[in-house]
């Protein structure tokens, strides 16, 4: 099966491949061997992409716990996220000093008096004082001469090496800002047209592969500051002018998803580092499965683009699992209700459940860096989905009941009716411990785990699987 290379670009890369992870961690099926994930992001401390980064490398470690057989019968944690050996984990360098300002970066001062007179006709005294430590805020102009010059890195080479014929290629990128708005179409040229000269492996399978991209318009707006160069007023203007550049110069996509709403609500303003931790939305979530849709399905020519947009069933501002469509309800509504009460369970009653008898055999793993991991991993997807239903959100996702009900614990997924599970006197969460401690989920925990860490997080899975089966009607 092919791999899939996803170019993740700037802030909104990284929260879409957030979201991404969230699916895969959950079991949405995505029709590929594995993901192999490429950061393109001059802001080094960008908070949403360390936190991006660190969720895929927890993922990965959950991942290799499990076997990967034609018998496994969980779909969560089945596919593989790829490192290609950046020297920052999936973070592409941009090479260059882009810890600078975009004067420093192009040697302005060294440059000759008709040079230096061209350049300032090109780029304005803020332009040129702009520090880039902190990413292009929003001056796709600057981000188009940095990120011109990421295809002669070792890192491109090294992702030439990893690539092989049948392999697939999606770029992440948003409209509105500097850095998606401008390294989109100077990656696709990039990847298209390479120059003989580089000499990068496997150019010929590169340059035919197929390749689909999002571009994402404007779904938020920042909270007004005099001081920040970024400002909402201009995103619409921005979006306008970056479409009618990619009406005439987008050549060779093969398939192109655009996503957006009219509905937004605010941000904080943050222009990049450490504090550009915005909270998660559902338009993210609807662009995760746009790449989920690529791998899924194949667009062999990339003579005619192919254009898809994203919608919903009810044009409400409070998104329930009802309101999707019908192929995304069938992609969502199982996986997602399965991984938010797995996640619940193991925060809110596993750590009094120590005496049950199916945990016996894991007791040495409590506390271990695998249990750990998944701590923190379903900390987060609940954090994730509590983000999407934020007041902050003009329009929100609000599918669960995430708040603790230990005497309605499998009512939580809205409009979804819940039933009666015949023969078991036991409920809530004790009909949840009822099914782990069935001899079934040890033996197949047993299948399912390559050591005793992925027996464990196998036999959590098999348990929320069947007492989901048997309580929820989808």
């Amino acid at each position: 099966m092919p791999k899939l290379y996803i170019f993740a670009i700037g802030g909104t890369g990284s929260r879409v491949l957030r979201a991404l992870t969230m699916l895969m961690a959950s079991g949405v099926k995505i029709n590929t061997s594995e993901i192999v994930p490429i950061i393109i992001d001059p802001d080094v401390a960008c908070g949403d992409k360390t936190d991006t980064v660190n969720l895929m490398n927890q993922y990965s470690r959950l991942y290799d716990t499990q076997a990967q057989d034609g018998n496994r019968k969980v779909e969560a944690f089945s596919t593989k996220i790829t490192n290609l050996g950046f020297p920052t984990d999936y973070v592409m360098p941009m090479g260059g000093k882009t810890n600078s300002s975009f004067g420093d970066y192009m040697q302005f001062g060294s440059l000759s008096d008709e040079n230096r007179a061209l350049v300032n006709m090109l780029f304005s005294d803020e332009n040129q004082q702009t520090d880039m430590t902190i990413g292009f805020t929003g001056n796709p102009n600057i981000g188009s001469v940095v990120l011109n010059q990421f295809s002669e890195s070792e890192e491109f080479t090294l992702f030439g090496n990893s690539f092989a014929p049948g392999d697939k290629i999606f770029i992440v990128s948003s409209i509105f800002g500097g850095t998606g708005a401008s390294g989109f179409p100077l990656l696709l040229k990039n990847l298209r047209h390479i120059n003989p000269s580089q000499q990068i492996p496997n150019a010929a399978a590169i340059q035919n592969a197929e390749i689909g991209a999002i571009t994402v318009l404007p779904y938020f707006n920042v909270e007004s500051d005099n001081k920040s160069v970024i400002s909402s007023d201009t995103f619409i203007s921005k979006t306008k002018s970056a479409l009618s550049y990619y009406e005439n110069n987008l050549n060779g996509l093969n398939v192109l998803y655009y996503i957006g709403d009219r509905e937004r609500g605010q941000q904080e303003n943050n222009e990049g580092g450490a504090e550009q931790r915005n909270e998660a939305h559902f338009i993210e979530l609807a662009a995760a499965l746009a790449i989920v849709d690529f791998a899924n399905h194949s667009y062999p020519t990339s003579q005619t683009t192919c254009y898809k947009e994203f919608g919903i069933q009810d044009n409400i501002n409070d998104i329930t699992l009802r309101n999707l469509g019908s192929v995304t309800y069938t992609q969502l509504a199982r996986p997602l209700t399965e991984f938010t009460l797995f996640s619940k369970y193991f925060h809110e009653k596993l750590p009094e459940s120590m005496s049950q008898q199916w945990i016996s055999d894991y007791s040495t793993l409590i506390g271990s860096p695998i249990y750990d991991d998944i701590s923190q991993l379903t900390s987060s997807f609940i954090r994730w989905e509590r983000e999407m239903e934020s007041n902050h959100h003009a329009r929100r996702f609000t599918p669960f009941i995430l708040d603790r009900r230990p005497s309605d614990v499998f009512g939580l997924a809205k409009g979804i009716p819940t039933a009666s599970a015949f023969g078991v006197s036991a409920s809530n969460w004790d009909l949840f411990n009822h099914y782990l401690n069935k001899g079934e989920q040890s033996r197949l925990a047993n299948q399912h785990g390559k050591n005793s860490e992925g027996k464990f997080l196998a036999h959590l899975l098999l348990g929320t699987q069947k007492v989901v089966s048997k309580k929820i009607k989808f």
